[in-house]
């Protein structure tokens, strides 16, 4: 697994736990982020290996995910 695919996974379990946690539905999400339901379902399904930098950012502001955060926390899973 290269570095950028083992922190796309740690991203893509980040969003499902998180918008799980905050008991989101897909269609909830794609409304406040503006990614589409489907897109969504295919990064959390691990469908879609990488989700580009907009995407993240807009699905990490809309679940109040710090990026950085997640950085250190692949960095210590390695």
């Amino acid at each position: 697994m290269t570095e950028e695919e083992g922190f796309v996974e740690v991203f893509t379990n980040e969003i499902r736990e998180r918008r799980r946690e905050k008991s989101f539905s897909l269609k909830q999400l794609e409304m406040i982020s503006g990614v589409s339901a489907s897109f969504i379902m295919r990064i959390e399904k691990h469908q879609r290996k990488n989700p580009g930098l907009i995407v993240s950012l807009k699905l990490s502001k809309a679940l109040d995910i710090d990026l950085s955060v997640l950085f250190e926390r692949y960095s210590k899973q390695k």
